[in-house]
C-alpha cells in the first residue's frame, strides 16, 4: 500500500445512488444525480480542467432526504438539493479552488 496525497485540486462527488425500496427518500440518483455528473464532467473537460479536476460518482453519503448531493474534495464543501441551475455556482467555487 501507498499513502499520498491526492492527485486532484479537486476532487467532486456526485452521489448518484438509487434506493429502489424507499419511495419517501428515492436517492440522489432518482433525483437527477446521474444527470449533474454528466453535465459536470462536460463543463470540466470543456474549462481544460481535466487532470487538475475529476468528477466521480458516489454511493450514499447518508442524505438522502436532501439530495441530489455533491461533494467538493478536499475543501470539505457539500452542496445539496443541487438543481442543474446551480452547477455553475459550483464551477465558479472549484475555479477559486484552482487558483494558486
Amino acid at each position: 500500500m501507498q499513502k499520498q496525497p491526492t492527485p486532484y485540486l479537486c476532487h467532486v462527488f456526485v452521489c448518484s445512488n438509487v434506493r429502489e425500496n424507499r419511495p419517501d427518500k428515492p436517492g440522489c440518483g432518482a433525483l437527477g444525480g446521474g444527470e449533474l455528473k454528466a453535465i459536470l464532467k462536460q463543463e470540466i473537460k470543456d474549462r481544460g480542467w481535466k487532470g487538475k479536476v475529476r468528477v466521480s460518482t458516489t454511493g450514499c453519503m447518508g442524505l438522502c432526504g436532501t439530495g441530489p448531493n455533491i461533494l467538493l474534495h478536499p475543501q470539505g464543501i457539500h452542496f445539496s438539493a443541487v438543481p442543474a441551475e446551480d452547477l455553475g455556482l459550483i464551477l465558479k467555487q472549484v475555479a477559486i479552488d484552482l487558483k494558486p
